[in-house]
């Protein structure tokens, strides 16, 4: 038979609560630093593209000769982004490259969009990468991008605060 003791045994959450009497090491500015930091809102990065390269369905008989262009432009937002305003945008400086070399269509066009943030000033950073090939056709430029249904926006009234091509 085993032995009995007359003490019960001891419980597991003593010793959790139990207080220590060894003193409390002071955190460190750098401690708390890293404490905020650990905090800090993660910046979020809100993606869009076009899909695979479209050309505006009226102007489908151009000329043989293609000639490929693209452009990435920067922007810098604050408190919205309309991201159909800055395609147009990108757009235009890119059918204004294709009408310097003769061109009066862009074909097979493709965009990508890339909004990073809010940061702490309410500012959003923006980058749209357009491609396109230049063409002549005798119908007319529409004037506006392909695959607008599919951008996605950052809802507020947009200021754009610079713009760097």
């Amino acid at each position: 038979m085993l032995a009995s003791s007359s003490s019960p045994p001891p419980s597991p959450l003593t010793a959790r609560f139990s207080v220590s009497t060894s003193p409390q090491k002071a955190m460190r500015f750098v401690d708390v630093a890293n404490i905020f930091v650990k905090m800090r809102k993660t910046a979020t990065t809100v993606k869009s593209t076009s899909g695979d390269p479209q050309t505006h369905p009226g102007i489908q008989l151009t000329c043989e000769r293609k000639v490929p262009l693209d452009e990435e432009e920067r922007f810098v937002c604050r408190d919205g982004v309309d991201t159909m305003k800055l395609l147009r945008a990108a757009r235009t400086t890119l059918y204004e490259k294709a009408e310097a070399l003769g061109a009066n269509v862009l074909v097979d066009e493709q965009w990508s969009c890339a909004i990073s943030g809010p940061r702490r000033d309410g500012s959003y950073r923006v980058l749209i990468r357009y491609s396109a090939c230049a063409s002549r056709s005798s119908v007319a430029d529409p004037q506006k991008p392909v695959g607008l249904e599919n951008a996605r926006c950052v809802p507020g009234l947009m200021t754009i605060l610079s713009r760097d091509e």
